[in-house]
């Protein structure tokens, strides 16, 4: 709390005066994180035309070296290791975990629909298994275990597979 309030240039006894603890700093800078987050990518999504490259877009957005991208990984990792111990904390992992599954099983379904993604998929069982595995792959990047352009190989090998993609399908 003594580092964000000098990052923000308050006094701790400020800070703590809306913040009663660590937990409720990290919970509401989660929350805006990630309706600022939201609103930017529906905004970047709107810009691309093609379906298939949608879905990529919004996987690859996770493995980006964008300084806003990692504030959201720390505050991810926050808030998932504190609802481990909390329930208070669970149920916004939990509807933020089912919201990001969601949209990338939509971006599916909607590729799918203009013929770019075989309609044998399931949208739902895919998008579970890429976004689990980019929320482990993320975690690598982010700590410097593996690099952003290996961790988007293996993203699009992935996909191909799952998606039963040929790679010259891809954007």
């Amino acid at each position: 709390m003594a580092a964000v309030a000098r990052e923000a240039g308050v006094s701790s006894a400020l800070l703590h005066y809306y913040f009663a603890t660590r937990e409720d700093l990290i919970r509401l800078a989660f929350e805006y994180h990630e309706t600022r987050e939201t609103a930017r990518g529906e905004e970047r999504l709107a810009t691309i035309d093609d379906p298939l490259a949608r879905v990529r877009d919004v996987l690859f957005r996770e493995l980006s070296d964008d300084e806003v991208v990692r504030e959201g990984w720390v505050l991810w990792s926050e808030m998932s290791r504190t609802a481990i111990f909390r329930d208070d904390f669970r149920a916004s992992v939990a509807d933020r975990s089912a919201r990001w599954v969601g949209l990338v099983a939509n971006l599916i379904a909607a590729a799918q629909d203009a013929g770019r993604i075989p309609a044998a998929i399931d949208p739902v069982s895919a998008a579970l298994r890429l976004t689990a595995m980019v929320d482990g792959i993320g975690g690598h990047v982010i700590v410097g275990s593996l690099s952003r352009a290996e961790a988007r190989r293996t993203v699009d090998l992935a996909m191909n597979e799952m998606l039963h993609l040929n790679p010259k399908d891809q954007t």
